[in-house]
């Protein structure tokens, strides 16, 4: 009997992984695809957007998808965005954080106690409210002086990306890890990761991909430099790692540090500044805040702040997940019910919703003041009713990204900056599609590259 049950158990899941197996009384549709196992992963990485919204008008705003052998249901309701984050107790992003890291950055788990709520605790202390002002401070002056050294008097021509991912990755690794931590060979081992995080993440193994264990490697050794003028926060955390695990683990699980820092403000910040340079009003609108404002408090820049708000719009493609920890029921908004299987991951795909003309009107365009509002933050409606998430860049709930604050910082300065220190003008006729091969991780990178030509201004 034990045989035969364990016999029934592996072809389960065996079926579930092949096929995502039969669908049970109270789930969600199970959209059938034509492909075993890799079921819609090749659509995924094609267009997922696209293949999401011909599911939503197929089968409603739930459903699931096979993807590489794993359940993934989807909620595109922007109403119930809110019942997933909050359903803790069954929804879990630990173990997908940790299982993503161990792929990617090669670190081992730390064992549960106080000096691992000490290591998440240096995030709120270190990165948010009065804190951010000495951050913000350095970061200003490192832009300075990236900046001097990238132009001079005379014209030069340049990639818009590698300009964009030169300055915010040496201004920013010196802020957070000291000065000389972000050179031109740590950016190129960063960009060698970052091109194949997507294939780390799902599992395939580091010696496949060409170059990663040697860049893995020197990103290793370059954390592992402990400089006397590293940022309290990175202080806060290798004291905390040094009571917990050797070193080079410390130094592995600092790579993560470095890599979530930087993977999504040099897209971020790239569009920001690409869209601006490409809308001749909206450019000079923001400029002349800047100019007239300066850069003492960032909240008081609010077009500037609307114009990155609106190429995250446009260009932010994480998905949000959570992992079923049990056999339980998931309630919307709406009052329905959809039962999850233990090991199921559930999705929030926010780029839906930033594409919904029923929430943001005529959504291909970019609007650089789509986001202006009198007195607080401007709210956004579907069909009459206030919709609680409607920008979602960051992820949401437990796994939002921590470092927000600062990161958005960043990017407000560096297109500041580069608007009011430098004569830019693009040379190609068009800004590049978005990098769709990229989708679920976060700010999407272009799909090719666009030229410029800079100075600094006299």
């Amino acid at each position: 009997m034990l045989a035969t049950h364990t016999l029934r158990a592996r072809l389960g899941d065996l079926s579930r992984a092949l096929t995502g197996g039969p669908v049970r009384p109270g789930e969600a549709p199970l959209v059938r695809a034509p492909l075993p196992f890799l079921g819609h992963a090749l659509a995924v990485g094609r267009d997922l957007r696209a293949l999401l919204r011909d599911c939503q008008r197929a089968h409603g705003d739930v459903f699931t998808l096979l993807v590489a052998g794993q359940r993934m249901t989807f909620v595109l309701d922007p109403f119930s965005y809110p019942h997933v984050l909050k359903a803790q107790g069954d929804l879990s992003f630990h173990e997908l954080g940790e299982q993503f890291g161990q792929r990617a950055f090669g670190f081992e788990s730390l064992p549960p106690g106080p000096d691992v709520d000490e290591l998440y605790a240096a995030f709120s202390t270190h990165l948010k409210g009065a804190a951010l002002t000495p951050l913000s401070e350095r970061l200003e002056s490192r832009l300075r002086a990236v900046f001097a050294r990238a132009a001079g008097p005379a014209w030069r021509d340049e990639s818009l990306y590698m300009f964009t991912a030169r300055s915010i990755f040496t201004a920013g690794q010196e802020v957070l890890f000291g000065d000389g931590a972000g050179d031109e060979a740590c950016l190129a081992d960063f960009l060698r990761l970052d091109r194949w995080f997507t294939a780390l993440a799902a599992g395939i193994p580091i010696a496949a991909l060409p170059g990663v264990r040697r860049a893995l490697n020197g990103l290793v050794d370059r954390v592992g430099v402990l400089r006397p003028d590293m940022s309290p926060f990175i202080r806060a955390r290798v004291d905390a790692l040094d009571r917990m695990t050797p070193p080079r683990n410390r130094d592995h699980h600092e790579v993560a540090i470095l890599w979530a820092a930087q993977a999504n403000t040099l897209p971020a910040a790239f569009w920001s500044l690409a869209y601006l340079l490409r809308h001749p009003q909206a450019r000079a609108e923001v400029t002349a805040e800047v100019r007239q404002r300066g850069l003492g408090d960032l909240k008081q820049l609010v077009k500037l702040q609307s114009s990155v708000s609106e190429a995250l719009r446009l260009s932010s493609g994480a998905l949000t997940l959570r992992l079923a920890l049990r056999d339980c029921d998931l309630t919307l908004e709406s009052g329905r019910t959809f039962a999850l299987r233990a090991g199921d991951r559930v999705a929030l795909c926010p780029n839906v919703t930033h594409y919904d003309p029923d929430i943001f009107a005529d959504p291909d365009t970019y609007r650089f003041d789509r986001f202006l509002a009198d007195g607080g933050p401007r709210q956004f409606f579907k069909h009459g009713k206030r919709v609680p998430i409607p920008l979602m860049p960051y992820g949401g709930g437990v796994s939002m990204c921590p470092g927000r604050f600062l990161a958005n910082n960043e990017v407000m300065q560096f297109v500041a900056l580069a608007l009011t220190e430098l004569d830019l003008e693009l040379l190609g006729p068009a800004l590049p599609p978005f990098d769709n091969a990229r989708a679920g991780l976060g700010v999407l990178p272009p799909k090719g590259d666009v030229r410029c030509r800079l100075r600094r201004r006299g």
